[in-house]
């Protein structure tokens, strides 16, 4: 009999388990997003056009899913357990390591030396900023490019002992500081200042750099770009306990402890010209009488630490996270002379996915021509990103190229001539021999263009076979 009743017991006290989530949303509903994610709304049992929503279940099950009743404290205690007994993570997102430190799961291939950046994708990346640069200081503007190492590369003795083994002792940074062979690129080296240091300089439970850090990363810019600059090296520095990692909110949403930060005593001369709650919006502008220059700045979530600073630098500064990088027509309305693209070691990839929206650079059509029947993948639309251009995008035979090869977008005009640009090297999910160039919408038909591409391996220029390409016009979604 008491085996009978401890079994009704149990299953009663797992029913309850499982209802209290589901019934307590009437009263205990949870409404905050955990960490980075977006918050669900409840969903309707009508589509927009009057008709059955096809997906209600699903979405209703996704709605439930972020607003069960105690949701931060089941998480937090499912993930205390979790670590605290296995030390592992109930987040795919996150890395539990050693000493409470946590580590962002998208870093896990690099840190191991598995799935890296193939030597093209490499060259893609570098040969992309090099063209940016160029374009840059032929119409006046200093550009400077760097990488926010992740934490992992400069502090992995905090990770878990079961990701020891790694693949290789290669990463994508390595190899792509390799690849600076002939010092084209204007680059600065985070990595080797961060490293330079006995202390930590990064947060444990967050993945980003403190303020301390975010502060040498700042005079390393503006050293390198020599501009003059306040270094706040006699600025008080109080370490307060009151930060709370974006790390630790995802896994640890109502148990969280706060850690250390650096607060300086700085004098902020700047404001701002947009509507700015927070320094992690993705547009902000600011201003600054007691200041010269004009910065443009694409900056990720390393750079919300080194907005403070970098305003204070400059007369004025448009700090964007907007990617592709609208570059043409921003730089030029904000009038920019400086401009810098920082983002993290684990996004490094994404220079060679989208590179920034410029006009394609005119060339000379080469005269030692070879031609092939090898076809290329070609399509053309106009820029959602600057209607102002035709983006010429495809694919060619990587069995035509080298790692190092370019690429030369040969179209006709509207009045038939043929015109020789320069296109960016690019990558999707099937080849890493790919393209992209911005035309001048202006040079060419409005419904369709005539597309060749030029292989240059060394001094030899192979032709592809032309291929007509409609051109699509922008839709937006309503």
């Amino acid at each position: 009999m008491s085996k009978k009743i401890i079994s009704v017991f149990f299953t009663a006290a797992c029913l309850l388990c499982c209802v209290i989530p589901f019934a307590g949303m009437t009263i205990f509903m949870s409404n905050d997003a955990v960490g980075n994610e977006q918050q669900t709304t409840l969903p309707s049992l009508y589509s927009e056009n009057g008709g059955i929503n096809e997906k209600y279940l699903q979405q209703l099950g996704d709605y439930f899913s972020t607003h069960f009743a105690f949701r931060p404290q089941i998480i937090s205690a499912d993930a205390e357990v979790q670590s605290g007994l296995f030390s592992t993570s109930n987040l795919d997102s996150v890395v539990v390591g050693k000493n409470n430190w946590l580590y962002y799961s998208s870093t896990l291939d690099n840190y191991l030396g598995r799935n890296l950046m193939s030597p093209r994708a490499i060259f893609n990346t570098i040969h992309n900023l090099e063209i940016t640069q160029e374009y840059l200081n032929n119409n006046g503007v200093k550009f400077l490019f760097t990488v926010a190492p992740n934490k992992n590369t400069l502090y992995p003795e905090n990770m878990p002992y079961y990701y020891s083994k790694k693949e290789s002792e290669s990463s994508n940074l390595k190899n792509f500081t390799a690849s600076l062979k002939n010092n084209k690129l204007n680059y600065c080296d985070l990595y080797t200042t961060l490293s330079s240091y006995d202390e930590v300089l990064y947060h444990e439970q967050d993945s980003h750099w403190n303020n301390k850090g975010a502060l040498i990363a700042y005079n390393e810019i503006l050293d390198k770009l020599g501009k003059i600059h306040n270094n706040y090296d006699t600025a008080e520095a109080v370490r307060t306990k009151n930060f709370y990692g974006d790390l630790g909110k995802m896994i640890y949403p109502s148990t969280q402890q706060p850690e250390y930060n650096y607060e300086y005593d700085i004098n902020k001369t700047y404001s701002y010209l947009t509507p700015t709650k927070s320094v992690e919006e993705a547009m902000i502008s600011t201003q600054n009488d007691q200041a010269s220059g004009r910065l443009y700045m694409y900056r990720d979530s390393f750079g919300n630490a080194l907005l403070p600073y970098f305003a204070n630098a400059y007369g004025s500064a448009y700090f964007t996270k907007a990617f592709p990088v609208n570059l043409a027509l921003e730089t030029g309305i904000q009038k920019s002379d400086t401009v810098i693209f920082e983002i993290a070691e684990r996004n490094l990839i994404w220079f060679a996915q989208s590179p920034p929206v410029i006009p394609a650079r005119e060339l000379r059509v080469p005269s030692n021509i070879t031609e092939s029947d090898s076809k290329s993948d070609v399509k053309a639309e106009i820029s959602q990103v600057n209607m102002q251009y035709v983006s010429v995008t495809g694919a060619v035979d990587s069995k035509l190229c080298s790692d190092d090869s370019e690429l030369i977008v040969l179209v006709k005009d509207k009045d038939g001539k043929s015109r020789a640009f320069e296109a960016f090297t690019t990558l999707n999910d099937s080849s890493d021999f790919c393209f992209q160039a911005y035309i001048p919408s202006q040079l060419l038909s409005p419904d369709s263009v005539y597309v060749s591409i030029i292989i240059k391996n060394d001094n030899e220029y192979l032709l592809t076979d032309k291929q007509k390409a409609d051109i699509q016009q922008v839709e937006f979604n309503q």
